[in-house]
């Protein structure tokens, strides 16, 4: 089975949409498929990360200017060309080579582009979170827990559509499977994991840590994670090189094992927040990202997570003052650590169910 991956990484864009289709690619490598992904050289992509990996790497042109874009969707100067554009550029490295399946994982792609590689292969697969623009497509996946989520793209895609919707979707890499065990979160809190993405762009960790730091707990330690396109890692880690409790780790592949060995985490919103739930760790959230705010302020009401807002309204003082909330309170972490470990009990089945679904192209 030939396997195609549209997706991009950049500072604007961050690593969670290539990191996602890196473990969907691992899932159907393992059961036979040959996986290459085609991605713009924006600064801060992850080709080189993704060849590391062992996967080819479809190469598009870096375009150092914004130009005047057609709105098509709200995020359409992602690409940096119009979807036209990218489409043909897109055609011209397949070099009418035939694909079982092309993957699209892309806020700025919508049905314009999807019904111009149509004709190049034999199925389609959408992921999306945010149910606002049409698609072409036979699959598609949209892992994040919202209200009445089952009916959001009811209008969005054609009837055939395959969708697999909800928190039981969400794609987890195998470490979040095996050697690492899952856990009710009880006793007092002597861990703590700090991680926003791999770009974090305006620095909440520093935030994080700064609110951490004011409360002067010292018998606590903290694991604090950052992504090779973290602009600030050099700062952050000068900062943990000053603090014996601080342990600073740069572009690990045991985020898995942190969660588990943490009692509290403070993060940010998106797939890390479905991966908190998964190990059962309670987490302290705000989003960093507009698509992230409807998935941060449902799990919030639905006391997975400890949202406070958006990043514009998040001060350090009302982080240190939440997180002394919830270290004084063994209670709350426990009921949110059991919430977020019960809304994925059936993930790990639905993904084998998704897997299998979309192997079979060919019948």
């Amino acid at each position: 089975m030939n396997v195609l991956i549209r997706v991009d990484a950049s500072i604007e864009i961050g690593t969670g949409h290539v990191i996602r289709c890196l473990t969907l690619a691992e899932k159907l490598r393992r059961h036979g498929a040959e996986v290459r992904f085609i991605c713009r050289e924006h600064v801060g992509h992850l080709c080189d990360l993704i060849e590391i990996k062992g996967y080819t790497v479809l190469r598009l042109p870096l375009v150092q200017e914004k130009q005047s874009l057609p709105a098509d969707t709200a995020q359409s100067q992602w690409l940096r060309v119009s979807q036209q554009q990218d489409a043909a550029q897109t055609k011209r490295l397949l070099k009418k080579e035939a694909v079982d399946l092309l993957v699209i994982d892309h806020y700025a792609i919508n049905e314009v582009w999807e019904s111009i590689l149509r004709e190049t292969t034999k199925k389609i697969m959408v992921i999306d979170d945010l149910a606002d623009r049409k698609h072409d497509c036979d699959f598609l996946l949209d892992q994040n827990d919202y209200d009445e989520y089952q009916l959001r793209y009811k209008s969005l895609v054609p009837a055939p559509c395959k969708t697999f919707l909800g928190p039981n979707f969400v794609l987890f890499r195998s470490e979040f499977y095996f050697p690492v065990k899952r856990r009710i979160r009880r006793g007092p809190v002597k861990r703590l994991l700090l991680f926003f993405g791999g770009s974090d762009q305006t620095n909440e960790t520093k935030k994080a840590l700064h609110a951490f730091l004011a409360l002067n707990r010292t018998d606590i330690q903290i694991d604090l994670v950052v992504g090779q396109t973290n602009l600030h890692k050099k700062e952050l880690a000068h900062i943990c090189k000053q603090y014996d409790f601080l342990t600073f780790h740069y572009q690990v592949n045991y985020l898995a094992e942190l969660m588990y060995k943490a009692d509290l985490s403070i993060g940010a919103g998106g797939t890390t927040t479905w991966e908190r739930c998964m190990m059962g760790l309670p987490s302290i959230v705000w989003s960093i990202a507009d698509n992230q705010v409807k998935i941060c302020e449902n799990a919030g009401r639905k006391k997975i997570v400890a949202y406070l807002g958006k990043k514009e309204e998040v001060e350090t003082s009302l982080v240190s003052k939440q997180l002394c909330s919830l270290l004084g309170n063994e209670t709350a972490r426990t009921e949110m650590s059991i919430r977020g470990y019960l809304l994925m009990k059936n993930n790990r089945l639905s993904q084998q169910m998704l897997v299998q679904e979309i192997m079979r192209v060919d019948e």
